[in-house]
């Protein structure tokens, strides 16, 4: 099945960041995002992507150093989808689904473990509607229809420790990316518009994915390495 999606991409409209006073000497480097973002969906099967922080010239490392990126935001998933069900026609069902990733790159390089989904909802609801007569050994007509909705909004705040080394003597550039996704499928499996509407005074029930507040803190490491897998 060709799969396409409604791909949100974020767009920060601006941060603060703060610096030392030397930035060649920096062993530590922080920067903050206090304002909101604005989301535009997108449609077709490419992804976008939204430029959370981008600084120059961030942090210095020596010899064998490395560098753990901290990266802190808060995210947000509307998850929504309509599912109607004929009487007696069998089960019908839908799913929507919103989720937020992130990286960050140093100097270009995507710093690992690469790509990390900070929030991540699929939804799916199933609807089956039987009915029969209430009298047996009688003829009767059942018409009619069964529609069941579901919507739910979350925000949380989420932090993940990315890291790259070794990476010399030098001063970096530090850069976060972030994707928003959002996808609804009918009872095939195809992908179809996400629906809109109003349930419980909610005007704005849709699948949407958002960021609000982030940090980002970044830290030379001189003691590295990769611990294999706990058991």
């Amino acid at each position: 099945m060709k799969k396409a999606s409604l791909v949100v991409i974020i767009l920060l409209l601006s941060c603060a960041v703060g610096y030392a006073q030397n930035v060649a000497s920096n062993k530590a480097f922080f920067a903050k995002s206090i304002n909101e973002v604005t989301l535009a969906p997108v449609n077709g099967a490419t992804t976008g992507e939204g430029v959370l922080f981008e600084i120059p010239a961030t942090i210095k490392t020596s010899t064998n150093g490395a560098i753990a990126a901290t990266l802190s935001m808060e995210a947000a998933r509307w998850t929504y989808n309509l599912t109607t069900a004929l009487v007696n026609g069998g089960k019908n069902s839908s799913s929507s689904r919103a989720t937020i990733k992130a990286w960050v790159e140093i100097d270009g390089v995507k710093m690992e473990p690469g790509l990390v989904v900070y929030a991540d909802r699929l939804q799916a609801t199933g609807l089956t509607v039987n009915l029969a007569c209430a009298v047996p050994n009688t003829t009767c007509t059942v018409s009619g229809d069964v529609t069941l909705e579901l919507f739910q909004q979350t925000k949380s705040a989420n932090s993940f420790t990315f890291f790259l080394g070794p990476l010399g003597t030098s001063t970096h550039s530090a850069r976060v990316v972030a994707q928003g996704f959002v996808e609804c499928h009918d009872n095939a499996g195809n992908v179809i518009a996400c629906p809109t509407g109003t349930l419980a005074g909610y005007t704005n029930a849709s699948t949407m994915a958002a960021i609000g507040k982030a940090t980002l803190l970044l830290e030379e490491q001189q003691l590295w390495g990769t611990v294999g897998a706990i058991r």
